[in-house]
């Protein structure tokens, strides 16, 4: 009998996103917020029993070698828990591409989790260690709650699950933009503490006012994508004549999104851009 283990991968949104350092081996110091987008998410289903590892997905041009995310934890996994893999993975990705939404991330954890859950091998804390080796952001998906990150990432708060759930809406333009580039065009002077400012973040949450988490959500890297990018900027316009709470990039974009007061502000927001933008997905969260 075939045994398949499944899951579904949240994409992510940062609620804030500060760059406190950048570290001389290249990577950069973080604060931020995560705040996980169950509404949208890939699936992904490993097919036990088949020998060697085998990805496949329903997205052409996404590699399906160890250029991949999912591939490269999938070897991990069977390194670290001396295994030999017999795996035929399947993606099924609606998450975009190189998106800020953590997509690629997500499916990595979630196969760290499932192949962890079925032969019980590794400790949180090893698969938490063997997690970041792959992603800033994999760490975090492997218990997707929303979270304080700091370091690059990786050292993260959950925080208390009295927190509001947050209508918001999203819409991704259909082109990729590499993290890499983000963070190599970040402005030098924006680098730098936020002394506060989660602190006044997470107290917002906690009373559920829309406007207040609004007027503090940042993020770092969003100045130099909407220089490069001008329909970014088009889009955040739109969104803002139809009642939208600062739209933003979220992490190193392409995607924008936004608070709404209420699920029928996402509602109509949601509706609004899918008119203006018809060709461009739109996600909505209410």
């Amino acid at each position: 009998m075939t045994l398949f283990l499944s899951s579904a991968t949240p994409a992510k949104v940062n609620l804030f996103l500060k760059v406190t350092a950048r570290r001389p081996d290249g990577f950069h110091e973080l604060e931020t917020l995560f705040y996980p987008v169950p509404e949208v998410c890939d699936t992904l289903t490993i097919e036990l029993g088949t020998p060697g590892i085998k990805l496949s997905c329903n997205v052409p041009g996404v590699p399906l070698d160890e250029h991949n995310l999912v591939w490269r934890a999938a070897e991990m996994f069977a390194s670290a828990a001396k295994i030999t893999p017999e795996w035929n993975i399947h993606l099924e990705k609606r998450i975009p591409v190189a998106a800020g939404l953590g997509g690629g991330s997500s499916d990595a954890a979630a196969v760290l989790r499932l192949l962890n859950s079925h032969y019980n091998k590794l400790s949180f804390q090893e698969l938490a260690k063997y997690a970041v080796k792959l992603g800033a952001d994999v760490p975090f998906f492997l218990s997707p709650v929303p979270a304080v990150a700091y370091g690059i990432g990786d050292k993260l708060a959950p925080i208390p699950d009295k927190i509001c759930k947050l209508p918001m809406v999203l819409i991704n333009p259909l082109f990729p933009v590499s993290a890499k580039w983000a963070y190599t065009n970040l402005e030098t002077e924006r680098i730098g503490e936020a002394p506060g400012v989660m602190e006044k973040m997470l107290e917002a949450l906690c009373r559920g006012d829309m406007e207040s988490i609004a007027g503090l959500m940042h993020n770092d890297l969003e100045f130099a994508l909407f220089k490069k990018f001008p329909l970014l900027g088009i889009i955040r316009d739109e969104m803002l004549k139809h009642s939208a709470l600062h739209p933003m990039v979220s992490g190193s974009g392409s995607t924008v999104f936004s608070l709404c007061r209420t699920g029928r502000d996402a509602d109509n927001l949601a509706a609004a851009m899918r008119k203006r933008f018809p060709e461009f997905p739109v996600f909505v969260v209410n």
